[in-house]
């Protein structure tokens, strides 16, 4: 199978995994053959990439550190957590003529809202992620950033969430600090739960009053959690991830000493950053990349790379961005490569697709070339890079080295950029 945008679907294309709509139930199941119809449908609910079957790449499986079954599971979860909450509160469903309770009037009234917001859902979703992420390879992220409009926040606070139980990992954080880790980030943003529906729409356009209310997300996130008796680690964690090192942050304009973030044996110096909150930070800014709102072009792996480096120091701490630097793979399952040079000559301007990334190194994956410098398909030929250390590559861009094939295509207005 192969990943590929929706730009690139052709009618006859036969899906490799199945696809979700927000509400969890199934859309379209593996094995349907697309049609121009279904990449409308597709464009509406948000979905940009799919993966599809590609002969000679059976073989070929997507790299998560998380099941999908158990991501989707705990996106659903999380989902039903927020609406369920904001119908409690007066914030859906509300007519023209009513207003809605503002952030202030809710937090009023905590009794109330602590009834209504199921924490212990958050501490499910965490340990899920957690008994999955025990036996994963730290050395190496693997997120793919799939995501639907009607989910995107719950899956961008999942995404983050592995992120940083990563790099908690890779500062030797016990297993119980890691899982706060993981509990902390996904509550990171609860703040926008009592924020009007325009405002948390993904992509949206918003005033500079609306900015500003959003960015209030932070102090509601803190108040919030602090009613629901969650730790103050982990309140702080909503409370300080839009914080500098430099200062330059909000709310409290605190900073940080960029160094890598251990556990202190006494309090915390007074005006500084809480450590897990400079972790949530950097994996927060490192999805926001790879995985933007919608209209918003995702970076590379070599472009995210610099957006971080240029961050760094100033506004993210510089010892936890060189850490995650180390994890992010330059090649994963799926991504188009071309060979740029080997030493017989014999495959330069050949295209194909990374078969398997490789932690040791990761500029030489296993690869499957498909397509010769001509652009025509070939037999499926695996080159293992770590073994021909003679052969590089680089990113091929979206049809280059292919010829074009005589499928239908999908039409040009729905195309997604």
């Amino acid at each position: 199978m192969i990943r590929i945008a929706l730009k690139e679907l052709r009618a006859g294309h036969v899906l490799a995994k199945s696809i979700y709509r927000d509400t969890g139930e199934i859309m379209l199941s593996a094995g349907y053959r697309m049609t121009p119809d279904v990449s409308i449908k597709l464009k509406e609910i948000g979905i940009d990439k799919i993966w599809v079957q590609e002969q000679g790449l059976e073989d070929l499986e997507s790299e998560d550190l998380v099941s999908e079954v158990t991501i989707n599971q705990c996106i659903l979860l999380l989902r039903k957590t927020v609406l369920d909450f904001r119908a409690k509160v007066g914030l859906i469903n509300i007519s023209s003529e009513e207003r809605p309770p503002s952030p202030e009037k809710i937090l009023s009234k905590p009794e109330e809202l602590k009834e209504a917001l199921n924490i212990s859902a958050f501490k499910k979703v965490a340990a899920n992620i957690y008994q999955e992420l025990k036996k994963a390879d730290p050395s190496l992220l693997r997120i793919t950033c799939a995501r639907s409009l009607g989910n995107f926040y719950q899956q961008q606070s999942i995404d983050c969430a592995i992120i940083a139980a990563l790099l908690a990992k890779r500062y030797s954080f016990t297993p119980d600090e890691i899982e706060d880790m993981i509990f902390a980030v996904l509550l990171m943003d609860i703040g926008y739960i009592l924020l009007p529906e325009h405002i948390l729409a993904p992509g949206a356009k918003l005033s500079l009053d609306d900015l500003e209310l959003k960015k209030q997300h932070t102090d509601y996130g803190f108040e919030i959690l602090r009613i629901c008796n969650v730790s103050l680690i982990c309140a702080n964690v909503a409370l300080q991830h839009h914080e500098r090192q430099d200062g330059g942050g909000y709310p409290r304009k605190l900073v940080g000493n960029n160094r890598p973030p251990v556990r202190v044996t006494g309090p915390a110096a007074k005006g500084t950053i809480n450590r897990y909150a400079e972790i949530a930070a950097v994996a927060l800014y490192y999805i926001s990349l790879i995985a933007p709102p919608p209209n918003i072009p995702a970076q590379t792996p070599i472009n995210s790379i610099k957006f971080l480096v240029r961050l760094s120091g100033a506004k993210l701490n510089s010892a936890v961005v060189e850490t995650l630097l180390s994890m992010i793979p330059i090649y994963t399952a799926g991504d188009r490569i071309m060979v740029t040079s080997d030493s017989q000559d014999e495959f330069v301007g050949f295209t194909g697709i990374v078969l398997r990334s490789n932690s040791r190194e990761q500029n030489r994956p296993s690869v499957v070339l498909i397509y010769n410098k001509n652009g025509e398909k070939i037999p499926p030929k695996l080159l293992n890079l770590w073994e021909r250390k003679d052969t590089e590559i680089r990113e091929a861009k979206l049809g280059e080295g292919v010829a074009e094939e005589a499928t239908e295509k999908m039409p040009e207005e729905i195309e997604v950029l």
